[in-house]
């Protein structure tokens, strides 16, 4: 084996680590949202929204246990649009 090819072995090395590095970062995250919706799941969903105050209708009421927000103080959440 000559420089050459221990070169291109680390690198191909380095380049698996740092795939198995990325596998287990996304896997921590997934657990992290299941763990959340969990937690969310044990909640009772609320009647009105909790920021705007105007009623969560039943059926996302029963759809998304631990429900908080409207879908409209949702989607605001989610994409960080001002009030």
């Amino acid at each position: 084996m000559n420089d050459k090819d221990e070169y291109q072995y680390n690198n191909e090395e380095e380049a698996e680590m740092a795939q198995l590095h990325s596998i287990h970062i996304h896997m921590n995250a997934v657990a992290d949202v299941q763990r959340r919706l969990y937690q969310q799941s044990l909640k009772t969903s609320l009647s009105h929204c909790e920021e705007c105050g105007d009623e969560i209708p039943l059926q996302r009421r029963e759809a998304i246990p631990g429900v908080e927000l409207c879908v409209f103080c949702q989607e605001r959440s989610e994409y960080g649009r001002p009030r």
